[in-house]
């Protein structure tokens, strides 16, 4: 099996139905204002990215399952978890639907133990394509599945503590 290939941060990737543009990876304490805070001695581990939907028809990003993105180094993390949430960084909206050609930053978000990784290190992270099974009959618009890995990005840890003023 081919290994897929690597792209740099600030990259795009064109994938079936999303374009992804991830740009930092960061450990977060809690986002408060979205009530997500994490265990006693865990962490939020934070990959942003800009997201455009290339369909027709409007997409909801759920973290329900593993469809778009994984973190696959590291530790206590399995390869096919999928995020804990995915949140709208405009607004901190958990409710994140990405109408055709409108460009929307996102949080994917990780509850990860304190001592899994930290600041420097890096990460790696594998951004997934879905295949066209189904133009779909009796539902609008296509049905994907089969998530394959598209590419691969290597990032650099970074850590903004109790959060950030942007």
């Amino acid at each position: 099996m081919q290994a897929a290939p690597l792209i740099k941060p600030g990259d795009t990737y064109v994938g079936t139905e999303l374009t992804v543009t991830v740009s930092q990876a960061l450990l977060i304490d809690a986002f408060p204002e979205q009530n997500l805070t994490p265990e006693e001695g865990n962490r939020l581990l934070v990959v942003r990215a800009v997201v455009e939907n290339t369909t027709t028809a409007p997409l909801r990003l759920s973290p329900v399952e593993a469809d778009s993105i994984l973190v696959v180094s590291v530790s206590g993390l399995v390869a096919v978890d999928p995020p804990t949430n995915i949140l709208v960084i405009d607004d901190g909206s958990d409710e994140v639907v990405v109408q055709p050609g409108v460009p929307v930053e996102v949080a994917y978000v990780w509850e990860v133990d304190e001592g899994a990784v930290a600041k420097g290190e890096r990460i790696e992270v594998q951004l997934l394509d879905r295949v066209l099974i189904s133009e779909g009959r009796l539902t609008y618009g296509g049905v994907y599945d089969d998530p394959v890995v598209g590419v691969t990005i290597k990032l650099d840890l970074g850590d903004v503590g109790a959060g950030v003023s942007e």
